[in-house]
């Protein structure tokens, strides 16, 4: 993912403070994941969807001092933050916008970054494959000095060529499903804790094993055009998402995958390839 000596600075993260005794029960039934995880485990990985299932957002939720630190996207902060407050009702927790925060991606937690203002943590959608952090901007000093910041456009590439997904493009907001996102895979979705918004059919999709759709990396043989559509034998069985023109991550008709020939797949006038993501797990 990245070498040990590379950080990148996020610029599309922001925070949300939530604390108070009724936190855990708060998060317990709106959330896809089980927020008792964090009685355990440092950090979560989640989603808030509608009443019917339907992604809203994504977000990752860290423990740490008595409170929880949700990172979510920038883009959508404000909403969020908004669903939060309405969702409060009496629960006695406090939910605040924190804009002093900075998050940070590196190999290896930044242990030896020895400071307060300083939350490390690996990445809980993967197996200690890289980590996060959240640090204050006062901070940013030391860790530049001990690391290469490496930029967006190269970060892009690698989050590509590994097939980790941004929601936040690589998803249709209420209408996409968890498990067309692969969302299980990422350690985002509970099976075993009680309710929560939109379980009902995500479960049914799981256990009637329903999803005509799935995420899946694409390798681009680029000629002169890429479209929103990825067709074969000028059928429409897919959507191409976010790409560099070399790798991409599409929502492909897994039916029509399993009895065709992928290597048929155009999109544009360019050649399409499919894979399985790395994570995936079965």
């Amino acid at each position: 993912m990245l070498n040990p000596n590379e950080i990148f600075i996020s610029e599309n993260s922001n925070i949300i403070l939530v604390e108070g005794i009724d936190k855990f029960n708060f998060f317990q039934g709106i959330i896809s994941n089980d927020i008792e995880i964090l009685k355990k485990k440092p950090s979560i990985y989640c989603s808030l969807l509608t009443p019917q299932g339907k992604f809203q957002y994504d977000f990752f939720i860290t423990n740490h001092g008595n409170k929880f630190y949700v990172e979510c996207h920038k883009n959508y902060q404000k909403e969020l933050f908004q669903k939060l407050l309405m969702y409060k009702l009496r629960s006695d927790i406090k939910i605040t916008l924190d804009q002093n925060w900075l998050t940070v991606l590196t190999k290896k937690k930044l242990l030896d970054v020895h400071k307060p203002d300083l939350i490390s943590f690996d990445d809980p959608r993967f197996d200690n494959f890289f980590s996060r952090s959240y640090l204050k901007s006062d901070l940013l000093k030391v860790v530049q000095e001990k690391f290469t910041v490496i930029g967006k456009d190269y970060f892009e590439s690698l989050r590509l060529s590994l097939s980790i997904p941004d929601f936040s493009v690589d998803a249709i907001k209420e209408k996409s499903l968890l498990l067309e996102m692969r969302f299980d895979d990422l350690n985002g979705i509970s099976w075993t804790k009680g309710c929560f918004m939109g379980q009902e059919i995500t479960a049914r999709m799981k256990y009637r094993n329903i999803v005509k759709k799935k995420l899946f990396k694409v390798i681009i043989n680029y000629n002169t055009e890429l479209n929103n559509e990825i067709f074969l034998d000028n059928k429409v069985i897919g959507q191409l998402l976010s790409h560099n023109k070399k790798e991409g991550l599409a929502f492909l008709n897994t039916e029509i995958l399993k009895n065709q020939k992928s290597s048929n797949l155009i999109s544009g006038d360019s050649l399409i390839k499919v894979e399985v993501p790395w994570w995936v797990k079965s």
